[in-house]
């Protein structure tokens, strides 16, 4: 069976990195780029910053449950693909969790999007055993 696909488009944390192949082993070997990388991630919001941890430990819960069974994607919501994705599927809320480009859950309620991944391994598991 091929892993079912879930994209979770949300507002992700982002640093610029020094783009200088002569300076950024430089930087890197002073340990200043990872104080630059801390000092950009502590000008966004806390509660980006709590629901993005949210995100990350589901994620991290959704492969130890669903191992070979789902693939999962992140995509930053304000990235231009983060904006077709709102645009193609319709939804403004965020997180966005898109199951196998079909069914679009918004939100943290983990319970609920469990159920719908389960739901649609079911569905794949019945058309791959009717077309066997």
């Amino acid at each position: 069976m091929k892993p079912i696909l879930i994209e979770v488009v949300a507002p992700l944390l982002t640093a610029q990195s020094f783009n200088c192949r002569k300076c950024d082993p430089i930087f890197e070997e002073a340990g200043l780029k990872n104080l630059y990388i801390d000092a950009c991630n502590d000008e966004y919001p806390e509660e980006w910053k709590e629901e993005l941890q949210g995100i990350s430990d589901w994620v991290s819960r959704a492969g130890d449950l669903y191992k070979h069974r789902v693939t999962i994607r992140m995509i930053d919501a304000q990235s231009p693909l983060g904006l077709w994705k709102k645009i193609r599927h319709r939804f403004s809320g965020m997180p966005a969790f898109i199951v196998d480009g079909i069914r679009v859950h918004t939100g943290m309620d983990t319970e609920r999007l469990e159920e719908i991944i389960d739901e649609r391994i079911r569905e794949e598991s019945v058309r791959l055993a009717r077309s066997s």
